[in-house]
């Protein structure tokens, strides 16, 4: 049997489990510029209409690797900014499973403070996860492989709250509130998704000379699973230009930047290089992910929000 076909069997048996527990399993680096794809509560945050389109290559090198691509909008929709809808567009890949989600979000935002905001949000929509082992070359021709094509619709709901400040911020959101089951494939049982929870939280420092530093971490629990972390630090440069690093446990370590290309035009691209399994790490040449944002008609907002500018 030919080595590539092989990696990509090995990849279905041991990933595509994880890969259909729910939306947003496989994280992308960028959340750290849109955390509109972690948390509903993030709805509405920042100017008029907000945009960002993404795109995650990885495990490069790797014949079947995840892929995904994400298309994100939101913006608030009454006069006192206080209430807002988005909407989210995201496509996992691995190997021949393709799952596609379609949600639409919202929020509303409460001052609790002088300068201090607590959003809350949820989420909801339709998830599809087609497998078509038909596409796997040699399986062709074998009937359990060939016949079994499978389509499956199903809802999806998630809630989020997040409270922040001109420096602070604590998000805790759950994209999949409810247990399911569903069939994977006709010769195997049916397959629970348990909901999952995201903690998100970070401070961000203001130095001389128009300097940043954001810390933050992002904290994963999912069940029968260790609980997952990343921590990452970003210096920003005069809203002009992000350079950041990340660590994500049992997975990467990330480089990443952002550049404002013209008023509200941003590009940002990071490179995860892999921590896993020698045997995974030493055949693939990491992860990319590249990220496009714009925003219209900025107006004004209350002083704790503006953070959220494109922070």
């Amino acid at each position: 049997m030919e080595s590539r076909k092989l990696l990509t069997i090995l990849l279905l048996m041991f990933f595509l489990p994880m890969f259909l527990v729910g939306q947003q399993q496989i994280l992308n680096t960028q959340y750290v510029f849109n955390r509109h794809l972690i948390n509903p509560a993030y709805t509405g945050l920042g100017s008029k209409l907000q945009a960002s389109m993404l795109y995650r290559q990885q495990w490069v090198g790797i014949e079947g690797a995840p892929n995904t691509q994400a298309l994100s909008l939101h913006a608030p929709i009454n006069r006192n900014k206080n209430a807002a809808l988005g909407g989210i567009i995201i496509r996992d890949q691995i190997g021949v499973t393709t799952q596609l989600g379609v949600y639409m979000t919202g929020s509303y935002i409460l001052q609790v403070k002088n300068k201090t905001y607590l959003s809350f949000g949820i989420q909801g929509g339709v998830l599809n996860d087609q497998t078509n082992f038909s596409e796997l070359e040699g399986f062709a021709d074998d009937p359990l492989f060939a016949s079994d094509i499978r389509s499956e619709f199903r809802p999806n709901f998630g809630a989020g709250v997040y409270i922040f400040d001109e420096r602070f911020h604590l998000g805790i959101s759950v994209p999949n509130l409810f247990e399911q089951k569903f069939q994977q494939f006709s010769f195997q049982e049916s397959a629970d998704i348990f909901p999952f929870i995201y903690i998100d939280t970070g401070y961000l420092f203001h130095l001389e000379n128009g300097w940043t530093f954001d810390a933050s971490t992002l904290i994963r629990k999912e069940p029968q699973l260790p609980v997952q972390f990343d921590i990452n630090g970003v210096v920003g440069i005069r809203d002009l230009l992000w350079l950041g690093l990340s660590y994500r446990s049992f997975e990467s370590y990330d480089v990443l930047f952002r550049v404002k290309l013209s008023r509200d035009y941003y590009f940002a691209y990071s490179y995860d290089i892999s921590t896993g399994p020698a045997s995974l790490s030493r055949v693939n040449a990491g992860s990319h992910e590249f990220m496009l944002q714009f925003g219209l008609n900025r107006p004004t907002r209350p002083r704790g929000m503006k953070r959220f500018n494109w922070r």
